[in-house]
């Protein structure tokens, strides 16, 4: 009796303690930083998981677990686009704003345009339209081709410095305005930092 005791006292604790191994969340791996730039075989970039030319809309909303919101613009001189906003996305306990630019042909953008249901004037005198269901499951499939990040944190020129190395070039945005134009375009970055206002990270896909 006294054996078969211990044998249920020891499956009890065994018990226990896969259970108690179960609650510990196994390691997981950090969050890819915006100052984290790799040359990919294609000559691409990728940075914060997108793979700029290759990596779709669908994936970011894996990659940053976040569905953002996806609209087609059409500026001035008719020509469209379409762009995704993350309101707020967090990587690595950094959080920002961020918008892509989706690489879809202009004639499939147009089309869409003539599905779409409204089409909104903005303060920049660019029109917003809201693309049909089905036009945002398509465009889900859509590449990355230009990713604007703007982070919550204000950042000075020693923090970049430090972060992403010395620019190439600095450039005045106006003669008039404070605002400067960091030009790191080995790694299809440019860095607009104002005194004043957050900066913003525009990372580009390179054209062939």
């Amino acid at each position: 009796m006294r054996l078969f005791f211990k044998f249920i006292l020891g499956v009890f604790f065994l018990l226990v303690a896969i259970g108690l191994l179960m609650l510990i969340p196994s390691p997981q791996p950090d969050d890819p930083k915006p100052w984290e730039i790799s040359i990919m075989p294609d000559e691409q970039i990728k940075v914060m998981g997108i793979h700029l030319g290759t990596t779709r809309y669908a994936d970011v909303q894996q990659i940053w677990r976040e569905a953002g919101e996806v609209a087609i613009f059409v500026d001035d001189n008719n020509a469209p686009s379409a762009e995704v906003f993350f309101e707020a996305i967090n990587l690595g306990g950094l959080s920002a704003r961020a918008v892509l630019n989706l690489q879809v042909n202009e004639n499939t953008l147009h089309t869409m345009i003539s599905r779409a249901t409204s089409g909104k004037l903005q303060p920049s005198g660019a029109r917003r339209y809201d693309p049909a269901f089905a036009d945002k499951e398509e465009l889900l499939t859509a590449p990355v081709s230009v990713i604007t990040y703007i982070p919550s944190v204000r950042l000075d020129a020693e923090m970049i410095r430090n972060r992403f190395g010395e620019p190439i070039a600095i450039q005045q945005e106006s003669t008039e305005g404070a605002a400067e134009v960091w030009d790191y375009s080995a790694s299809g970055l440019t860095i607009r930092l104002h005194p004043d206002e957050r900066p913003i990270l525009t990372y580009t896909a390179r054209n062939f």
